[in-house]
């Protein structure tokens, strides 16, 4: 008996399709591991409106506690601007000291702006230090918590009449986020008031 030897030089038909199943399956495992991956990281590392507002708040608030009662620095709220004495980073003074703190609204561009100033700058009438506290803003709203003498209440008003301390500072936000609009109220107590 004679045996017929068979070259096995090449891949059958079975085993190709093989292979190419395996390949497409561990393709799509890799496809769909990336692609996962990259929609995480965009989502990690997307700016959230709520971050920004709570950093904006938490400095808002600790400037607003800081506050004292200093001689040639009033203490002036209205509606879209408050000046107060606090305690500042005094890049001129090189050291932490008593300085005027302002929030302002800049509406030409939109941005709430915080500027400071050492006490020196505030009595030689130099320009302070001016940072963007917040940007993309649809409206600001400050009230600020008195007590009415006359009416015996206390109440919220729009303006807080220079020199007197209120008790309690409101800021009302509408911030934009392309077509959205979201709104933030945050309500700051004065220790040093009453």
């Amino acid at each position: 008996m004679r045996f017929i030897k068979k070259s096995s030089f090449g891949f059958t038909f079975i085993e190709l399709i093989l292979v190419t199943a395996i390949l497409a399956v561990v393709s799509l495992a890799i496809y769909t591991t990336f692609n996962n991956g990259i929609k995480i990281w965009q989502r990690i590392n997307k700016q959230l409106p709520e971050e920004d507002v709570d950093i904006f708040f938490d400095k808002f608030a600790r400037d607003l506690r800081n506050t004292s009662k200093f001689r040639g620095i009033n203490f002036i709220g209205k509606e879209d601007r408050i000046e107060f004495a606090s305690l500042i980073n005094s890049r001129q003074l090189k050291k932490r000291t008593i300085g005027q703190v302002i929030y302002f609204y800049d509406t030409s561009v939109e941005i709430l702006k915080r500027e400071q100033r050492d006490f020196s700058q505030v009595f030689t009438g130099q320009e302070g230090l001016v940072t963007w506290a917040l940007i993309n803003f649809k409206s600001l709203k400050l009230q600020y918590y008195v007590y009415d003498r006359e009416k015996k209440e206390y109440l919220w008003q729009e303006e807080c009449l220079t020199g007197t301390m209120p008790l309690a500072v409101r800021i009302d936000l509408e911030l934009k986020d392309g077509t959205q609009i979201h709104k933030f109220t945050k309500t700051v107590s004065i220790p040093i008031s009453g």
